[in-house]
């Protein structure tokens, strides 16, 4: 899979107060109407749980000026850290919003499917925002710069 490039996204959410989130790739639309979009978690993942017990995600589409935030949301060994100076918004349903994100897709969890090492968790996109700004891309293991300017 290292061949198809993505985007790259942080999924966020938020449990007692307190934030979570890491790096992934795996997220896409679903339904235009309603609107709906899945990410695919694996359970081993340490957000796994706190998705599941959320029942909220917002996935935040990385700027190319970002790719020292999805590294450090990469690092297994940074995850009690990587929130430490970033700056985040409130989404409407609580989770945090990265500011300088491309755009964020703000979810209420609507199902979820078990599928060998992964959880997909489907989510109803309850709000939604957009900047101005070039994509932060991943393909062969490496962050990539797609040559893409994107209009608000």
């Amino acid at each position: 899979m290292r061949r198809f490039p993505t985007g790259v996204t942080i999924v966020t959410t938020v449990v007692d107060g307190k934030p979570y989130g890491f790096t992934a790739n795996a997220f896409t639309s679903v339904s235009a109407e309603p609107p709906m979009v899945l990410i695919c978690v694996n359970r081993e993942a340490s957000a796994h749980p706190m998705i599941a017990q959320s029942s909220i995600f917002c996935v935040n589409i990385l700027s190319l000026e970002q790719t020292e935030i999805a590294k450090r949301f990469a690092d297994h060994a940074a995850r009690h850290d990587r929130f430490a100076r970033v700056k985040t918004t409130v989404a409407t349903t609580g989770a945090p919003v990265i500011e300088g994100a491309l755009a964020f897709v703000d979810c209420r969890l609507a199902e979820e499917h078990t599928a060998g090492t992964h959880t997909v968790f489907i989510g109803s996109v309850v709000a939604s925002g957009t900047r101005a700004g070039s994509p932060l891309g991943y393909f062969d293991a490496e962050y990539r710069d797609f040559g893409l300017e994107v209009a608000p």
